[in-house]
């Protein structure tokens, strides 16, 4: 019996089953004591999560959360801090760890809410409504219907990120181009590097990345039949979560974060007139 078990723990570890997440302070805790400290895990993307010339993360992920704090603070009455934690490479890491994490843990970045994360974390209400485009270089030929796809696409490799919602809209795709080559990498910046390296190569970015793009004078070509608007971005925490209620609380105050100038003004910080235009018309 005793072996059995013994067999049984070693088989759940090496599944990961067990795995360690991150840790932070409940709120119940930081109401009682008057203080305490809540961890970001995040997974760097263009806009959202990123790093400045000088190494340090900023992002419309970590400028709400900066405003969620100071609010927080101002009307609990309360030092709240935070730290981030984790390295922000990998979407399916960061997500999984926050899965299995305890208390004050949020997960920051490019996350889709959908019923089925639903069931595997808690999400905040959406803070924005996500636009992924579908693109290639600007070498091929526009993409007129998607039924086209095995014609127009019939010499392309496609690239997605394993774990994320573009990698369920790729394969979506196969419908249209059941012979579709389809290519699973690690992360998001590993599907962008592919995109510009390699002429034949399609996939659907986010529109942060899509921008990165054009900022950065890349052959990119933006296949509007492909467009996806209906997903929108929340902040996640684990199921044994409290801190739900914060959130929720903190984006209705004062008639609506997300009406605010001050959201306002990160979009644009971030996004640039031209990535809060297109956003502007997703939403439509």
């Amino acid at each position: 019996m005793k072996s059995k078990l013994i067999f049984s723990v070693l088989f759940l570890v090496s599944n990961g089953l067990l795995a360690q997440g991150y840790v932070g302070d409940t709120w119940a805790q930081v109401k009682a004591s008057g203080k305490g400290t809540i961890s970001f895990a995040y997974v760097e993307t263009p806009s959202f999560v990123y790093k400045d010339d000088a190494g340090k993360l900023t992002g419309i992920c970590v400028d709400i959360t900066a405003d969620f704090i100071q609010w927080v603070n101002k009307t609990k009455g309360v030092a709240l801090q935070s730290k981030y934690v984790g390295d922000g490479t990998n979407f399916k890491g960061m997500y999984d760890k926050v899965k299995v994490s305890t208390g004050g843990v949020f997960g920051l970045g490019n996350i889709t809410i959908t019923d089925e994360r639903k069931r595997e974390v808690k999400f905040s209400p959406p803070f924005i409504t996500n636009f992924a485009i579908l693109i290639t270089q600007n070498n091929v030929p526009t993409l007129a219907r998607l039924e086209d796809l095995g014609t127009t696409f019939s010499k392309l490799t496609a690239y997605t990120a394993k774990g994320t919602l573009n990698e369920k809209r790729i394969l979506e795709l196969k419908k249209y181009y059941p012979a579709m080559k389809v290519v699973t990498l690690d992360t998001s910046p590993e599907v962008y590097q592919k995109i510009f390296s390699d002429p034949n190569a399609f996939s659907y970015l986010d529109l942060a990345f899509y921008l990165k793009a054009v900022s950065e004078r890349k052959s990119v070509k933006r296949h509007p039949v492909g467009d996806k608007a209906a997903e929108q971005f929340g902040f996640i925490m684990p199921m044994n979560s409290d801190w739900s209620p914060l959130l929720e609380e903190f984006f209705k105050a004062d008639g609506g974060y997300t009406n605010s100038q001050q959201y306002k003004s990160i979009l644009q910080k971030h996004l640039g007139e031209t990535g809060v235009k297109l956003l502007q018309s997703a939403s439509k």
